[in-house]
């Protein structure tokens, strides 16, 4: 929350730079001003898009902008993202279609609301926390009203137009034939078309691919990625959408570029995170490393230290309280050439035998020497094997936590709100499965970071996977564990944090 003075500040000048540019403007000067979009920030397969007053599907293009009265649909095995003018987020599974029905942006007339249409499909939606009690989140199905208030949630339609609604973070109403239901975090409830919405019972909802875009909010400090780097690792931050302010009452939503001189020093001094670029400058830093300039440039950048990329706003921890809004990123590791050396093995052989070596390969080149010394007499030639073992993708891993390192011990599904309880990490593939996975922890703040490096499964064993520290159980809502196999969540688990 800034402090009084600090608010004061801001106001005061505010005013005066309005006089100001208003006695400029008759001498001709134009400010360039930043316009906050709705994108379709994502596409993975066959997306179309069907604009308003048309009849006609058109190919969607990742960075096409979307209007009100926009249909937005995904083919069989095909998704797509969804970026708002206020940074929040909608992912479209596959065989999904919604369409814009209302796209308002806050104004001194009108609150903001964004009004979406669901036909049918999955969604998930993570919402940007929404200041003004007047401003509305809503998905309208045939059954219902979803509604939210800065959370996290998922909404199935099914061809009958049954609706479910899972909570999966925040405060999320229902409504339906006029009743309406408010959903406890964990929970889900549903209705078919004339019915009123079932009493919410505790639901897991189906697995949706993690956003291949990074929200990263106004209203916190610095914010973890999924993005691991090695020291001296290139990387790029593309910019997908939305926009922030530093100071929702008083001054215009603006993208990672920041604000312009004009505006920027008109906003009290020495509040700013770093003093060298705009207030509302998207920042960067990997692991403990030092402060990387994002804003819109894109990259490349280089990480200095080893660790997670982590982004931030420019504007001082302590007057986070009156920002509002949030961007969407795509964090990319630029690709490097890995060399192999050393991977000459070299193996007498019987000339009066045949041997064979299969050898098979995988992405992170792991080279397994072969082993065993055959017979031989006479003269015997040299032989050179270089032998590399595969990475296979699993179909199916289950996961689960514990508060002690036992894997038998019984797995956690509550915890206590503050807990600082240290978390193990347990996995097994399926019956006779053999693969590489990865594991991945989303936060309650919809933060996702990797857990680890890959691992590998074999036949069903069950692998200990680490530890994760249970500090960060500080509000009520959930966490969750998911397990990653070829691109295709494989198993997942979710811890509901409870008073």
């Amino acid at each position: 929350m800034r402090s009084i003075c600090s608010l004061f500040c801001r106001i005061i000048i505010t005013v005066l730079i309005l006089l100001s540019l208003l006695g400029t403007a008759s001498c001709g000067t134009k400010v360039a001003a930043f316009t906050p979009l709705t994108v379709l920030s994502f596409v993975r397969g066959n997306v179309v898009i069907q604009k308003l007053g048309t009849s006609n599907w058109i190919d969607g293009k990742e960075g096409m902008t979307l209007e009100a009265g926009y249909k937005v649909k995904t083919d069989d095995g095909a998704t797509a993202t969804v970026t708002f003018f206020d940074g929040s987020i909608i992912e479209l599974n596959s065989s999904t279609e919604i369409s814009l029905d209302q796209l308002l942006g806050k104004s001194s007339t009108s609150p903001k609301t964004i009004r979406i249409g669901q036909a049918i499909g999955e969604t998930s939606s993570s919402i940007v926390k929404l200041v003004d009690p007047a401003s509305r989140y809503e998905i309208d199905t045939q059954a219902g009203v979803a509604a939210v208030g800065g959370s996290k949630m998922v909404v199935t339609v099914a061809i009958d137009g049954t609706t479910q609604v899972y909570n999966v973070e925040g405060t999320i109403s229902f409504t339906a034939q006029g009743q309406v239901i408010l959903i406890p975090t964990g929970s889900v409830s549903s209705a078919k078309p004339g019915e009123i919405p079932s009493t919410p019972q505790p639901g897991t909802p189906p697995a949706i691919d993690a956003p291949a875009v990074t929200s990263i909010s106004s209203t916190m400090g610095w914010q973890l990625t999924s993005l691991y780097l090695n020291a001296g690792d290139k990387f790029y931050v593309n910019y997908r959408g939305g926009s922030w302010t530093v100071a929702y009452k008083n001054f215009p939503y603006v993208g990672p570029s920041g604000y312009s001189v004009d505006i920027d020093k008109t906003i009290a001094a020495g509040y700013k995170f770093d003093s060298s670029v705009p207030y509302a400058y998207l920042l960067g830093k990997v692991g403990n490393g030092n402060l990387i300039y994002i804003g819109n440039k894109g990259g490349q950048f280089t990480a200095d230290v080893s660790g997670l990329l982590s982004l931030r706003i420019n504007d001082s921890d302590d007057t986070l309280g009156d920002d509002d809004g949030a961007i969407t990123v795509n964090p990319v590791a630029l690709a490097t050439e890995t060399t192999v050396t050393n991977v000459k093995t070299t193996t007498t052989v019987n000339l009066a035998t045949t041997q064979t070596s299969t050898a098979t390969i995988i992405s992170s080149a792991t080279v397994i020497p072969i082993t065993g010394t055959p017979t031989s007499t006479g003269t015997t030639p040299t032989t050179t094997f270089t032998t590399i073992q595969t990475s296979t993708p699993l179909t199916q891993v289950n996961v689960w936590l514990t508060t002690t390192n036992d894997s038998t011990a019984a797995p956690v599904s509550t915890l206590i709100v503050g807990s600082a309880t240290t978390l193990y990490i347990w996995a097994q593939g399926g019956s006779g499965q053999t693969g590489d996975f990865t594991l991945y922890g989303i936060l309650q703040n919809g933060t996702q970071m990797q857990l680890g490096s890959t691992k590998h499964a074999t036949q069903g064993n069950v692998i200990y996977c680490g530890q994760w520290n249970g500090g960060f159980l500080n509000t009520v809502g959930s966490v969750t564990v998911n397990a990653t196999s070829g691109g295709t969540t494989v198993g997942s688990t979710t811890i509901n944090i409870t008073n």
